[in-house]
């Protein structure tokens, strides 16, 4: 079930400028997701806290789904996504959904942090389940701030029949 295409991209990183991440952003971030800690819009409560100043919700790096504008309506698929960049590496497969995530927080990231993100797919496995055989692709996502630390790793896997 995986084929060669897919076997030459496991381990292969991809990096990404996500860009300059702003107080603004941060606190647009946490208003939508009901998050009002104090640490994300109090500049005084935060700068006398253990992180030294205000800086984002955990997740808020792994949250967001696209950094650019987006792409024109031309290239999205009939419901609207992008289309699947793994589809076409698993000939017959028909679906695919999430099976699970993993976070590791490193470092607090703050207004003025330049983030990258290193993509890499870390594993391909074929496996037999009851409604027949899958294959399980876990993806690893590093979040690097400007100083060339990691911030967050994110560790995602999707079956796919």
């Amino acid at each position: 079930m995986i084929g060669d295409d897919l076997r030459a991209l496991i381990g292969t990183e991809t990096e990404t400028l996500l860009g300059e991440i702003t107080l603004r952003e941060i606190q647009r971030y946490a208003a939508a997701a009901g998050d009002l800690n104090p640490l994300y819009f109090d500049e005084e409560y935060a700068r006398a806290s253990v992180y030294g100043g205000i800086i984002a919700p955990p997740n808020y790096l792994t949250a967001i789904i696209g950094w650019a504008a987006g792409p024109p309506e031309s290239e999205l698929a009939p419901d609207g996504c992008l289309p699947d960049p793994i589809r076409p590496l698993l000939p017959g497969m028909q679906r695919a959904m999430g099976a699970g995530q993993e976070l590791e927080f490193m470092a607090p990231v703050r207004p003025g942090d330049r983030i990258t993100r290193v993509s890499r797919i870390a594993d391909a496995t074929e496996r037999a389940g009851r409604s027949g055989p899958f294959v399980l692709i876990t993806f690893e996502e590093r979040y690097v701030n400007q100083h060339g630390n990691v911030v967050v790793t994110c560790r995602s896997k999707v079956l796919v029949r």
